[in-house]
Parts: structure tokens; C-alpha cells; sequence
């Protein structure tokens, strides 16, 4: 063989090389890249499918816009999937659903593993007068105070945030099992700016008098807050759960509901504190 055909031999075995280089980096890489999304996040990659499997714990959206716990009992023939979920209201506890509407289940962040000053994309599941509660992804949702919503005086929170908004927070830090969050990154030290109590001098003559009408304006899961007035000046005041019937209440959301119309009793005023507390026992 010449050294000219020896030489094309080698440049076509070089290149063979090379292809069959790229191809292993390629394939390596979309390795690494399924790897990365199978350990802990839900993106998903367009052209690719997610390949469940019977057993797979998964998030699923049954149509209400809401992802719920679940896991996938089999893969149809169609293409779907039937997927298995606890109802506790006793409905049906399977459904077939699209790839579209299953992701795969992301555990929630531990409280000891939330760092201080990360960043985190959240939904507001509710909203009171001192602040909004958010759920970012750890194991309980965060509290956002009033005076770190936005930079500025926040006069009326329901003005500035919503149910459903979606937000971006920061971890201001972790006590006794509670989570502070600030959607201003400035506020991340400064813990805020002081919010003077409100001025509860035209209730205090109402203490355990006549019953008020108010209007419930967010309810938690350890009562509702409820606005009220008292010679022209409005302020929300908090009905325990354990104020909201004269028998024992689970689960405050089986009384009332956010704009619903109540009638309740000024239990307690602290002026220090700016706290109202109301009752709607014996009414």
C-alpha cells in the first residue's frame, strides 16, 4: 500500500474515531442529565418521555389545579397512566391521567436542611393581617411578615398579595420549628421594618359585650381572622379555633369560609401587642 493510501486509511479511521467519540459523550452526557432529573427535580425536557413505572411515587393533577401525592399502579396501553391516591372523603382513590399531568414526587426540605439567604420559588396558600403564609417546598410552609412583602409601608395586605400568587422568598431562618421567609433579599438582616399596632381603644368598651357583625378574611389552621369595626376604625381580630363553636372544632374550614359574614364577641384587646381576639362561642 502507498503512502498515500496509507494515509487516507488513517484520516478515515481518525474520523470513524471521532464520531464514535462524540457519540459516547453524547450519550454520556443525556446519562447525566437523566440521573440529575431523576434525583430530585420535576423539569421536564421536552422530546423525552418520563418512562413511570408501577410503584414510582409521583405528583398528580386530577384536574383542580392542584398536585396531589400519589403513586402510579400501571402504565396502559394507551399511553396513560392509572395512578393511586388515599382519599379521605372516601371517593374514588384511582384515576387515568396523561404524562402531562404526573410529575415526579420531589420530598419536601427538611427544617434542619433550610439554609439561610437560599432562594425559592413558592406559592401564597394564605393571607392575614400580619402576613402571608407560603408554601416554598420544605416539610411546613413559611411565613412572610407584613413589613417584608415589599419595601415600604404595606397599609393593606390584601392590596399587595393574594391565595394562589405565586412569589419568589428568601429564608430569613428557622425557630422553634417556624420558618421566616422575606420576599425582599434587603430585608434579609434588617428582619423588617416595625409596623405600629393598630389603635384597639374604640373596642376595649366592647369586651364581652354585644356581638358584631365582621367578615372572615383568611382562616388558618388554628383559627380565622376576622374584620371588624368599632367607632369607624376597622382591624382584624383572630377566632381561635377553639373560640369558633361551643363544641370541638377540627378543622376551622368546617365553619367558615374567606368573605363569609359572621357575628362574634371582642374576647380580649392588648393594646401593647395590637392583638384583637374574638369569640363566636353562644352565638
Amino acid at each position: 500500500m502507498s503512502r498515500v493510501g496509507a494515509g487516507r486509511r488513517v484520516q478515515r479511521l481518525s474520523a470513524a474515531l471521532l464520531l464514535a467519540a462524540a457519540f459516547a459523550a453524547l450519550s454520556g452526557l443525556e446519562a447525566v442529565f437523566v440521573g440529575a432529573w431523576r434525583q430530585g427535580t420535576s423539569t421536564r425536557r421536552a422530546g423525552f418521555a418520563l418512562n413511570f413505572k408501577a410503584g414510582d411515587a409521583v405528583e398528580a393533577n386530577y384536574g383542580d389545579g392542584n398536585w396531589y401525592t400519589a403513586t402510579i399502579a400501571q402504565k396502559n396501553k394507551d399511553g396513560t397512566y392509572t395512578v393511586k391516591w388515599d382519599d379521605a372523603a372516601g371517593g374514588p382513590e384511582t384515576a387515568e391521567l396523561q404524562e402531562a399531568d404526573i410529575k415526579e414526587y420531589v420530598p419536601p426540605i427538611p427544617l434542619d436542611q433550610l439554609v439561610p439567604g437560599s432562594k425559592h420559588k413558592g406559592k401564597v396558600v394564605s393571607v392575614a393581617g400580619f402576613g402571608a403564609f407560603v408554601n416554598f417546598g420544605a416539610e411546613r410552609d413559611g411565613l412572610v411578615h407584613v413589613s417584608c412583602i415589599q419595601e415600604g409601608f404595606v397599609a393593606n395586605i390584601n392590596d399587595v398579595i393574594s391565595e394562589g400568587q405565586e412569589v419568589t422568598v428568601w429564608v430569613k431562618g428557622v425557630q422553634d420549628g417556624k420558618i421566616s421567609l422575606t420576599m425582599v433579599e434587603s430585608k434579609m438582616q434588617m428582619g423588617g421594618r416595625s409596623r405600629a399596632p393598630a389603635d384597639l381603644s374604640p373596642f376595649q368598651a366592647l369586651v364581652m359585650g354585644d356581638p358584631i357583625e365582621g367578615k372572615v378574611v383568611s382562616v388558618l389552621n388554628f383559627g380565622a381572622f376576622v374584620e371588624v369595626s368599632a367607632g369607624g376604625a376597622p382591624a382584624q381580630g383572630l377566632v381561635h379555633v377553639s373560640e369558633m363553636s361551643d363544641e370541638y372544632v377540627a378543622d376551622p374550614n368546617d365553619v367558615v369560609k374567606v368573605g363569609q359574614e359572621v357575628r362574634v364577641r371582642v374576647r380580649e384587646v392588648n393594646m401593647g401587642t395590637g392583638k384583637l381576639s374574638l369569640t363566636m362561642k353562644g352565638l
